[in-house]
C-alpha cells in the first residue's frame, strides 16, 4: 500500500511510520509545506493510496479567544481540508485523520462513556478545531468518492510521552505524597502500540472506511489504580493519602487551575466496543505492558 503521512516527527508519527515502513510503501509530508499557494506538495499526495493525517496543533488551552480559535483551525480545520480536497481529486483514495476524543466533550459520568454517535461538544479552540475538520472530511467524503476514517483516541502514552502523563510519572519516582488515594474516577487511555495497531487495522481493513473510530486500551482507570501500577512498575512505594475531593477542587480553583482538577478526579470514558466489533480487533498489549515500555523509556533518560 502506497501510504503517506504527515507529523511524521511528531509523538504518534515518529512510532507510527517505522512499523508502517514494514509492510508498506511509506513516504511522509511536512505539513509546514502545505498551503493553497504552493502545489509542491501535490504530487506526493496525488501518488498515495492512503493518507494518514496526524500534523495538529496539539496543546489545549483554556483560552477562548477568537485569536486562539482562529489559530488552531488555521492549523487543524483548514491543513485538514487543503489535504482532504488534494486527494479527493483521485478516485478512491483513503484519508485516515486523527482526531480527539475532546470533540466530544471534557468529561463524563463516571460508567456512561461516549460513544461514537454522541454529538459534538468541543470545550476548547484545540477540540473545536478538530470537530471542525471531522464535519469537513465527512461532509466532502460525501460528494466525492474519498473514503475516511476519524480516530478519536483519548490520552496517548508511551515512550516519549510529555506533558500531563510524564508529571505523574516523575511524582511518582520522586515519591512524592500524593492526596489521590480516593479519586473514584473512570479514564480511558491508549498505549502507543496499542493505537499503532488500530491505525495499521485501519489502513488495510475495508471495514474502517466511513467509520469513526474511539481507541483505548480496553481497561478503564482511576487516577488512584493508574499511580499504583505504575509505582508497581517502576519499583517505587505508592505514597498515596486519603484527600477529600472537595478540598482538591477548592484547591485547584484557588490557584486558578481548575482543569487540574478535572483531569486527576473527573471520569473521561470512551466506548470502543463499535471499533472492536466493526474491525475484528482488540487493543493487542494490556495497559501494564504498555506501562512497563513507557517506564523502561523513563528510566533511560538522562536524569
Amino acid at each position: 500500500m502506497k501510504i503517506l503521512v504527515t507529523g511524521a516527527t511528531g509523538f504518534i508519527g515518529t512510532q507510527l511510520v517505522p512499523k508502517l515502513k514494514q509492510s508498506h510503501d511509506v513516504k511522509i509530508l511536512d505539513a509546514r509545506q502545505v498551503s493553497d499557494t504552493n502545489s509542491q506538495w501535490h504530487h506526493l499526495v496525488d501518488e498515495c493510496e492512503v493518507l494518514i493525517h496526524l500534523a495538529a496543533r496539539a496543546h489545549v488551552t483554556s483560552d477562548g479567544s477568537n485569536s486562539q480559535h482562529d489559530l488552531y483551525r488555521s492549523t487543524n480545520s483548514l491543513l485538514t481540508s487543503l489535504l482532504s480536497q488534494r486527494l479527493a481529486l483521485g478516485d478512491n483514495k483513503h484519508f485516515i485523520f486523527m482526531s480527539t476524543a475532546k470533540v466530544l466533550g471534557g468529561s463524563t459520568k463516571k460508567d456512561t462513556p461516549f460513544k461514537s454517535i454522541d454529538p459534538l461538544k468541543a470545550t476548547d479552540p484545540y477540540s473545536s478545531s478538530k470537530g471542525e475538520a471531522e464535519q469537513e472530511l465527512q461532509d466532502l467524503c460525501s460528494r466525492t468518492t474519498l473514503k475516511y476514517t476519524i480516530i478519536r483516541p483519548p490520552l496517548v502514552y508511551g515512550p516519549h510521552v510529555k506533558a500531563n502523563f510524564l508529571s505523574m510519572m516523575k511524582w511518582v519516582n520522586d515519591q512524592r505524597l500524593l492526596p489521590l488515594a480516593n479519586t473514584q474516577n473512570l479514564r480511558s487511555f491508549i498505549g502507543i502500540r496499542n493505537l499503532i495497531s488500530l491505525v495499521e487495522t485501519c489502513v488495510i481493513n475495508d471495514s474502517a472506511q466511513n467509520q469513526i473510530l474511539h481507541a483505548s486500551d480496553n481497561h478503564d482507570l482511576s487516577t488512584t489504580e493508574l499511580l499504583q501500577i505504575l509505582a508497581e512498575v517502576m519499583g517505587r512505594k505508592s505514597r498515596l493519602i486519603k484527600f477529600p475531593r472537595l478540598f482538591l477542587r477548592l484547591a485547584s480553583q484557588m490557584i486558578g487551575k481548575p482543569r487540574i482538577y478535572e483531569q486527576l478526579c473527573g471520569s473521561f470514558q470512551l466506548d470502543i466496543s463499535q471499533t472492536c466489533e466493526l474491525l475484528k480487533w482488540s487493543p493487542p498489549f494490556t495497559v501494564k505492558q504498555e506501562l512497563e515500555q513507557t517506564v523502561t523509556w523513563f528510566n533511560s533518560k538522562p536524569k
